[in-house]
């Protein structure tokens, strides 16, 4: 049974990031910009902030915010062209990895995020059930078990990190999201078949029934 989620006021840190590759746009900084005309983030204590696609600079911003601010819950948003659904990642690497270069230019080649850190964190939230949960309000999704080595694994580490030695964030998750149907028009992966996409009401709506489910796994906590 969940609980109503005004029940507390819990403190949210929601990221998104900039385009890249490329695009013009980026489904997850689209989405910062609607949460604070949506009713349902009302219940919440909510920070929105738009990361820079950069292996340093996302970090830079981060550190600052837990310096400055105690979260509950952090949700980290990045698109991932290539996905059919919303997936959620359960594992962040402490390898930052790439054959192109973020927006500052800068090309990682098998560095550390963190040098005092270990291998891999987990996310502390159950993925199954919130698979499952995500499942029975018709929302499309997968957990992965790899996000991947480029910044979205780094700010994912990072906040897993974060957690591990300063308990701040409390619970940390890195959603991908797919395209947004303005995205694909003049896209192909086969001959005859567009490359895939998500609404921005459906993405949208599955960060609020994530945020509803976390919000009831920190409550159950108290």
């Amino acid at each position: 049974m969940f609980v109503h989620v005004k029940l507390i006021n819990m403190r949210i840190l929601i990221t998104g990031f900039e385009p890249f590759g490329g695009e013009k746009i980026n489904p997850s900084q689209k989405i910062l910009r609607k949460i604070g005309k949506l009713k349902f983030f009302s219940g919440f204590s909510v920070n929105s902030v738009l990361l820079p696609v950069s292996f340093k600079r996302s970090v830079e911003v981060l550190k600052n915010q837990y310096e400055n601010n105690v979260y509950d819950f952090v949700l980290h948003l990045g698109q991932a062209g290539s996905r059919t659904c919303i997936v959620l990642e359960a594992l962040g690497v402490n390898l930052m990895d790439s054959k192109n270069p973020d927006n500052d230019g800068y090309t990682a080649n098998e560095e550390p995020i963190m040098p005092d850190g270990a291998l891999a964190y987990r996310t502390k939230i159950n993925l199954k059930k919130l698979s499952e949960y995500l499942s029975r309000n018709k929302i499309p999704n997968v957990i992965s078990y790899h996000a991947g080595l480029y910044v979205c694994n780094t700010v994912n580490y990072y906040s897993f990190y974060c957690s591990e030695r300063y308990s701040n964030p409390a619970v940390s998750l890195f959603v991908h999201l797919p395209f947004l149907p303005e995205q694909v028009v003049e896209k192909t992966f086969l001959p005859g078949y567009r490359t895939p996409s998500m609404s921005l009401n459906l993405q949208i709506r599955a960060v609020e029934k994530i945020i509803d489910f976390v919000s009831t796994q920190i409550i159950s906590n108290f």
